[in-house]
């Protein structure tokens, strides 16, 4: 080393091998600070450099000069561990947040230097839970038949804390249900805190369809014969229109050379336009349903096996976007129609307990058979109170000791919920552009001893529960 120099440090020398967007951050970087040692003027960085270059390296190596621009203000978590449901786990892992959203997640990740970093290295961090069908915090009633043009909105009014003991059971997003039996009305989905404006995901969301086969292909056929009327005055309309065009078209020319006696009446530009006739409003969502709307489903209820045979035969007639709910009970015979809804690839809700063979002592796990059926399990607590909100995650933990996988155990709380709402490609997991709802727990979520003790939405902790020592 010639005399009177310094040794160039690891930042410096370790990116001999990087690609050309790395070294050529490095040498922004360089230049910045020579220039801002030097006192000289050196331009700065196109702005967005930052973000963009961050974006296109997932591994990236760059110590940033440039301050984040306002819309570029990058949130850091170094956590201990980090469960992705996106493939494997990662210790000792970065997670890089902007916007609300991840902007990166591995090991090795730099980062701008005034970035706010928060230090969860003996955290195990995940994505929010999320129950996909529940009561919670919504007051109690009942109603039956049809009321399709009813949702939770009209209900959901929600008060400061309401949701304090769900999320410090670690729970960001829930899926609120109408009460009753038959088609009670559509289901909302919203976060439990967080900014007001982005409180609500899904409103109105899917149809809620409790096991009563008479109310449900009554419904459906009430909602057939609603289409048949609009389709059956279309065709009176056409025809119409186009007796009226033949009309005109034969209507004899004057001779020539005469003119007419008065003015003729000024025909209008265009054609009069169909109007429909009024659908039943509490079977417009049915009629959806049956032509098929985009990002519908009816969310059908089991209680036992014969529920399952019994509103099969409505869905053979009418072909509906579904999923299914079975709480199962202290006995269930649900394991019968199993392989039915594994012929599926069926998604499913089910709540997590272990269950026994009708009349006997004879233990079933009921998630564990739905899943190797070729399920696709979400799972809900057992009830709606908050206790059991609380005791979701020593439930999993009993079923993945009696042999249930843990990927799909930790997948069932939060991507497999999240994937039957039609939120997977927002939430569920921890993966780049994906919304940043996460809970940071002080212990593996399958540890007895593990609590939630904080909880982040939208890259802002909103929840922080202090556990006594």
């Amino acid at each position: 080393m010639r005399k009177g120099t310094k040794p160039r440090s690891h930042e410096a020398t370790k990116g001999a091998g990087e690609p050309s967007s790395a070294r050529t951050a490095r040498r922004v970087a360089i230049l910045l600070a020579l220039g801002l040692a030097s006192g000289a003027a050196v331009p700065p960085p196109p702005r967005g450099f930052v973000a963009s270059w961050l974006r296109s390296s997932p591994s990236s190596a760059c110590l940033a000069a440039e301050p984040p621009q306002p819309d570029e203000r990058f949130v850091v978590i170094k956590a201990g561990r980090i469960i992705t449901n996106a493939g494997k786990e990662i210790r000792d892992g970065v997670i890089v947040l902007s916007g609300g959203k991840i902007r990166n997640v591995g090991t090795g990740i730099e980062y701008p230097v005034n970035a706010q970093v928060i230090d969860a290295r003996d955290r195990v961090v995940m994505p929010g839970l999320i129950n996909p069908s529940t009561r919670f915090g919504l007051p109690e009633y009942q109603r039956g038949e049809v009321h399709g043009n009813w949702s939770v909105a009209d209900e959901y009014f929600p008060s400061p804390g309401q949701y304090d003991d769900v999320l410090e059971a670690g729970y960001t997003v829930l899926g609120l249900v109408p009460a009753g039996s038959g088609i009670p009305g559509r289901a909302m989905v919203v976060r439990t805190a967080g900014p007001d404006d982005r409180r609500v995901l899904l409103s109105p969301a899917y149809l809620r369809v409790t096991p009563d086969k008479r109310v449900f292909r009554g419904a459906l056929e009430r909602a057939q014969q609603e289409i048949e009327k609009v389709e059956k005055a279309r065709q009176e309309f056409e025809k119409k229109q186009e007796q009226e065009r033949k009309a005109q078209a034969e209507k004899p020319a004057p001779p020539p050379g005469t003119q007419p006696a008065t003015q003729p009446v000024a025909q209008p530009a265009t054609q009069p336009a169909f109007q429909p006739p009024p659908i039943d409003p509490a079977h417009q969502v049915l009629v959806d349903l049956i032509q098929k709307k985009p990002d519908l489903f009816a969310l059908i209820e089991l209680h036992r096996a014969s529920d399952y045979i019994h509103m099969s035969e409505v869905l053979k007639k009418f072909d509906l976007a579904h999923r299914f709910l079975a709480r199962i009970g202290r006995q269930s015979d649900l394991e019968y129609v199993a392989a039915k809804l594994g012929e599926q690839k069926a998604r499913i809700i089910l709540t997590p307990t272990i269950s026994y063979v009708p009349a006997s002592v004879e233990r079933i796990h009921l998630v564990r058979t739905f899943t190797r059926a070729g399920c696709e399990v979400s799972l809900m607590p057992v009830d709606d109170s908050a206790s059991e909100h609380r005791r979701i995650l020593g439930r999993i933990a009993a079923l993945v000791r009696e042999g249930w996988p843990r990927e799909e155990a930790l997948k069932s709380v939060t991507l497999h919920p999240a994937r039957l709402l039609g939120l997977d490609s927002r939430l569920g997991s921890i993966e780049r552009d994906k919304e940043a709802d996460l809970i940071f727990l002080d212990a593996d979520p399958l540890d007895p001893r593990a609590r939630v003790r904080e909880v982040m939405i939208l890259g802002e902790i909103v929840h922080r529960v202090e556990v006594p020592q």
